[in-house]
């Protein structure tokens, strides 16, 4: 078991028609340390060698236990879904200043006020989060995810303090400057500084709660568990990929404990209906077709398109 992983934890690019809003990934975690181990085959035992009445109290129990040591939860793009150190943050008024802040503490309050939560130890970190843009390099590029030792690439460094939508370096008069077009000397620092490709991405992170069953909600056992990032024109990239039914991710806990968990990633978004795909199709095949009606118009008769 222990040398059953997925240890490919590269990013994963896809191109898609359908809108991102449709993305739907399963996440799901599970602890599978010594002590788990030895406790489900406690379970086992006893349930095999004792009378009826008795597996029923003993599956009882094993339900609780079950749900201290696993989790299942859909995610969609852009979902909230609050941890528990943000349900006791956002429940108190007085730390909302933003707008965000105080939608999140509306949110909360009918959380409580209905059925309550669903998820405990996943939650997620979207675009507008502070937290998404806060989140250190160091945690964003963690060895959580692969048994093999790695360090940030040099671009992975560069970016990390890239904001997303940065406004155009332009005059007043919206000309470029003119001035050091070309450096024929550049330095060091110049080129890490000014060679970046830097594209408006939307970005989601998917998170999990991984501290012990009674303490929930510190941010030391925070752990980030998937990456989504978009551009708006289908391109989606995902950290890591499904698994496609391979082997499911090693998870390691911080702390003394160093607790092992699974990670299983499977995409269980919604196929077109043969009507949209169809609709679409034929939206594209117009789309085309005036174009080039148009491109005609400007070369003439007297080109071949």
């Amino acid at each position: 078991m222990a040398d059953c992983w997925n240890t490919d934890t590269g990013d994963a690019v896809y191109r898609s028609r359908d809108a991102v809003k449709n993305l739907r990934i399963k996440v799901r975690i599970e602890r599978v340390t010594s002590s788990a181990a030895l406790s489900q085959h406690l379970q086992h035992q006893v349930l095999s060698q004792q009378g009826r009445r008795d597996i029923e109290l003993e599956t009882l129990t094993s339900q609780v236990q079950t749900a201290d040591n696993e989790e299942e939860a859909v995610v969609g793009w852009q979902e909230k879904l609050f941890s528990q150190y943000e349900m006791e943050l956002f429940q108190n008024e007085a730390v909302c200043h933003t707008p965000l802040d105080r939608q999140y503490h509306s949110e909360i309050n009918a959380l409580k006020k209905s059925k309550g939560r669903h998820n405990c130890r996943i939650f997620t970190y979207t675009d507008h989060d502070r937290y998404t843009n806060c989140l250190p390099l160091n945690q964003l590029q963690t060895d959580l995810l692969s048994t093999k030792k790695s360090s940030p690439t040099f671009l992975a460094e560069r970016m990390a303090s890239v904001r997303h939508r940065r406004q155009e370096r332009r005059t007043m008069d919206s000309s470029i400057p003119k001035s050091r077009i070309i450096n024929w000397e550049p330095t060091e620092e110049f080129v890490k500084s000014s060679h970046i490709v830097n594209n408006a991405m939307q970005t989601m992170h998917i998170m999990g709660d991984l501290g012990p069953p009674g303490r929930l909600g510190q941010k030391e056992n925070e752990c980030l568990l998937v990456t989504i990032k978009t551009d708006g024109s289908g391109t989606v990239i995902i950290k890591p990929d499904f698994n496609k039914g391979r082997e499911p991710y090693r998870i390691v806990s911080e702390g003394e404990k160093r607790e092992v968990w699974r990670l299983t990633l499977e995409n269980v978004s919604a196929a077109m209906k043969p009507e949209d795909k169809e609709r679409e199709e034929s939206m594209y095949k117009d789309l085309y077709a005036r174009h080039k009606e148009y491109l005609s118009s400007l070369v003439g008769q007297d080109f071949e398109m």
